[in-house]
């Protein structure tokens, strides 16, 4: 799923947007953090190029992206793990290698949050996504999150969502504003998707 040129700068656009909204000032002292979502289903080939896509038009388009922070983050079905990983292994197509050589191993990564309210359903749904990202990447004022399929797939699937009143409460307060979700055919923002959820 390689993102075309208009996307590429849909992306630019949508990110100078979230970094520079008043809302989402950043914290005194701290150097500027960006994370990547990416589901650790369906074709990794294709997540694969859109991240490394994404990247390659992040750096090129702005001075800010050359040194700064990034965070992998892999949403399993039935966990989720982080890893610093420099935007230059990114493109160098070395994001995935722990990761799969860990899952070979049966070794967890990085830090794993569980669903503690079921027994019986251990999947990670995106509100239990977005809990562990307001735990873990609350630093991060960006958040790219890589869906391996349409907009119109993804509405139909709820956007993943179990609990929308989770979601919401997940979402809020500062969150929805750091969010891009970004499909093979549109790009939704924290914001626009809890405006889904209120209606």
């Amino acid at each position: 799923m390689a993102l075309t040129p208009l996307q590429r700068l849909e992306l630019n656009k949508r990110v100078d947007k979230i970094f520079h909204a008043p809302s989402n000032a950043p914290a005194n002292g701290h150097q500027p953090e960006i994370a990547f979502v990416t589901p650790m289903s369906g074709d990794m080939n294709e997540i694969c190029s859109s991240l490394k896509d994404a990247v390659a038009s992040l750096k090129a388009h702005d001075k800010m992206f050359q040194n700064m922070r990034s965070n992998m983050v892999y949403w399993h079905t039935d966990k989720i793990t982080s890893k610093v990983t420099p935007m230059s292994f990114i493109l160098m197509g070395r994001a995935f290698e722990e990761v799969t050589q860990d899952s070979k191993n049966n070794i967890m990564c990085s830090d794993v949050v569980d669903n503690p309210e079921s027994i019986v359903d251990k999947s990670q749904h995106f509100e239990d996504l977005c809990a562990y990202l307001k735990l873990y990447h609350a630093r991060c004022r960006c958040i790219l999150v890589l869906m391996n399929c349409t907009y119109a797939n993804l509405e139909a699937q709820k956007f993943g969502i179990c609990d929308r009143e989770a979601a919401k409460q997940q979402l809020n307060p500062f969150l929805k504003y750091r969010l891009l979700i970004i499909t093979k055919d549109k790009m939704m923002t924290g914001s626009e998707l809890m405006m889904q959820l209120v209606r």
